[in-house]
């Protein structure tokens, strides 16, 4: 259970009790005066006086400390400087107290009570155990100068023209005052402590509960965020399936005129080789629809829509064989393929062929986005929560421009001048068809990230 104020709670407090002071300076005043001129009541003005400016003094201490130190310190206050402030302040107080109601009457003083109100806003501003040591000792002390009063030892201010200086020979009623009066400040104490500790621990309460709604309110918002990915990816699912099967009957119907032009076209190479210009737009006609066919197989393979044949396998071994096939080519002379593997790898369960299919698009693609030479960073292994396999292709390329991020997995979708913008396409749906994930970060000019997360199958998944 909470037993003290916050920090910036206890701070708050302490500038209130510096501006409270004023006025209670304000209306020491204002009594003294009224008591004076206007009741006539005799009084011992010197020592009020000179308690009334150690408490002015003191006072304009503590605003100094405040409106000086205590702002520039506020990132850097330590609690245990305030706690010594705040008991300094309330037994200043408290002392102060004694000595006011000392000499102006002490049993005599109808406001000996106005000990409570001071009390309260103790409890209130110190912890459990300091205000109980502050009502000890400030009660003690009032009772030690009663009682040095009583016997004579310390002169009696006696209040003239207010009351009688009978009261202190009836010692029943002497009696009965120390006593209702420590009761009533003990009382006070435990009362107003017992409730300020009360309110403190609601408003940890508070505090801790607006901590986890924040926290639910975080939550739901990347789950929002997680769910628009998901309805995207859905989008993105049915566009391919529209156009899959629209693909399929086109490239079905392009296939073979194409296949005829491909042959016709070399025949007529063949026929006019002596004839440098025909050869050579018929040598145009022949590139232009080997690219036609290019296409089309694209559009075949991207119609096709087989599910994988999965196969219990070595994922890092297929990337392994997929590198020494292109590590070697002409192409990939000026590259640098840096490759960092995991030691060892779990078997999954993954068709080889076009997870392989996959690997080569991808270092093409980044080989494609170096045509001046530069560096693929190739690594493999688990994810933190070990439930997936992270292959990441790094280049050191142009990069993808922001408004192109969204749109690189469209069908058709290409920023190269001979490409046909199916690869990335197909590659994600062999991906999604694994129960993986491809995902993609680039900046202009800081090269581009693909990362191909394959998921290990749970215990048990495949028994």
């Amino acid at each position: 259970m909470p037993k003290s104020p916050s920090l910036e709670e206890l701070l708050s407090r302490l500038k209130w009790f510096v501006q409270l002071r004023w006025l209670f300076l304000l209306g020491l005043a204002g009594l003294l005066f009224f008591a004076t001129y206007v009741f006539h009541v005799s009084l011992s003005l010197a020592p009020v006086l000179i308690v009334a400016s150690c408490v002015l003094v003191y006072n304009l201490g503590f605003y100094c400390l405040h409106r000086y130190v205590r702002e520039k310190q506020s990132k850097d206050l330590a609690f245990r400087g305030l706690r010594l402030e705040a008991n300094l302040q309330i037994g200043l107080d408290l002392l102060a107290l004694v000595f006011l109601i000392h000499f102006t009457g002490g049993i005599e003083n109808p406001f000996i009570f106005f000990f409570i109100f001071h009390m309260i806003m103790g409890s209130i501003l110190l912890f459990e155990r300091d205000i109980w040591f502050q009502a000890a000792g400030a009660t003690s002390v009032l009772l030690v100068l009663l009682v040095l009063s009583y016997y004579k030892i310390i002169p009696r201010y006696h209040i003239q023209g207010f009351g009688s200086d009978q009261i202190w020979a009836n010692i029943p009623y002497l009696w009965a005052g120390a006593v209702s009066f420590s009761a009533t400040i003990f009382m006070a104490v435990y009362l107003t402590d017992s409730i300020a500790r009360s309110l403190r621990k609601r408003e940890r309460e508070l505090l801790l509960t607006q901590t986890q709604l924040e926290k639910k309110s975080h939550e739901l918002q990347m789950a929002n965020q997680e769910l628009i990915r998901k309805q995207s990816l859905l989008i993105q699912s049915e566009k391919l399936a529209s156009l899959g099967k629209l693909s399929a009957g086109v490239a079905h119907e392009l296939n073979n005129p194409l296949t005829g032009i491909l042959n016709f076209s070399s025949f007529i190479r063949d026929a006019c080789s002596h004839n440098p210009q025909v050869s050579h737009d018929i040598d145009v006609v022949i590139r232009e629809t080997e690219r036609c066919k290019k296409i089309i197989k694209g559009l075949l393979d991207f119609a096709r829509q087989t599910q994988p044949e999965e196969k219990r396998e070595d994922l890092l071994a297929v990337l392994k064989k997929t590198i020494s096939l292109v590590e070697n080519h002409r192409d990939f002379k000026s590259i640098e393929i840096a490759k960092d593997f995991a030691e060892s790898l779990p078997l999954i369960m993954f068709d080889k062929d076009q997870v392989q299919q996959v690997f080569m698009n991808l270092i093409v693609n980044a080989q494609e986005a170096m045509p001046q030479g530069g560096k693929i960073s190739i690594s493999a292994r688990l994810s933190e929560d070990k439930e997936f396999i992270e292959i990441t292709f790094a280049d050191t390329g142009a990069g993808i421009h922001e408004e192109d991020i969204d749109n690189i997995f469209d069908p058709f979708f290409t920023t190269k001048e001979m490409g046909t913008g199916l690869g990335l396409s197909i590659s994600l749906g062999i991906i999604e068809n694994h129960g993986g994930k491809l995902e993609v970060t680039s900046a202009p000019g800081q090269g581009a990230v693909f990362k191909v997360r394959l998921p290990v199958e749970k215990e048990g998944e495949y028994l």
